[in-house]
């Protein structure tokens, strides 16, 4: 995924980590010594859970690689503070010894989510930009014109009726960030399922996503198929969706 997000909808799942990755990580992670668990509605028992969140969001969100260090603080209000302030209860992470290795945040009403953000996070947030607050944050004033809609996002790179028939059919959406030293070693797929077995549990019918090229085959491997393309400054991006 571009380092220039969207409202919502993408899921992050990067490349694969590079030789000099896995020579740090020393040794494949078994699934048995990985705890997957879901963080509670109550934000402030979770809290350092939270600022982990939004650091391996940080460190991968740039098509898996890290964000510039100046947008961090502007990045994780973007990405992260929507699902800690409406949605905690969507959101699931991986412990490998202790440490968080990985996330995946959703929801399982996205047109409803949307409306809410706007309203509590994205308008003040918008004002914040234009008052001055994140004038030296690269990406700021890109996402402030996006959500005017005076310049085009990656999302909107898929036409309105199509994504509004998306909504409709697959009405949940999530993101998924793996740290780097710990992917393709199933972690993201066992996040995955366990997220949409509690979608399933609340009677949700599909779960959707938008991406670009590198994660499709990823996805199309834990169930996803794609239902949309579209063109975002040459790049290709991808609506894609679970039945459940």
């Amino acid at each position: 995924m571009s380092s220039r997000a969207p409202l919502w909808g993408f899921g992050r799942l990067g490349p694969p980590p590079s030789a000099e990755t896995r020579a740090r990580r020393g040794r494949t992670v078994s699934l048995n010594s990985v705890k997957t668990r879901r963080l509670s509605a109550d934000r402030r028992a979770h809290r350092g859970d939270w600022e982990s969140v939004r650091e391996i969001c940080c460190r991968t969100g740039n098509n898996g690689a890290p964000v510039a260090r100046e947008r961090w603080r502007f990045f994780a209000r973007v990405w992260i503070e929507p699902y800690e302030v409406l949605a905690p209860e969507w959101t699931y992470v991986a412990e490998h010894e202790g440490r968080i290795i990985g996330y995946l945040t959703g929801c399982p009403d996205s047109d409803h989510f949307s409306r809410r953000r706007a309203w509590r996070l994205t308008w003040p947030l918008i004002a914040r930009i234009l008052f001055g607050e994140f004038r030296n944050t690269p990406g700021a004033r890109a996402f402030a014109r996006q959500a005017l809609g005076l310049q085009q996002s990656q999302e909107a790179a898929i036409p309105y009726g199509v994504r509004a028939g998306i909504y409709r059919t697959y009405p949940a959406h999530l993101h998924i960030n793996i740290e780097a030293e710990y992917r393709r070693a199933g972690l993201g797929r066992r996040l995955i399922e366990t997220y949409c077995a509690d979608l399933r549990r609340e009677g949700i019918a599909g779960v959707h996503l938008f991406c670009g090229a590198d994660p499709v085959r990823f996805y199309v491997r834990a169930g996803f198929e794609v239902l949309a393309s579209g063109d975002f400054h040459g790049a290709p991006v991808f609506a894609m969706g679970r039945r459940l």
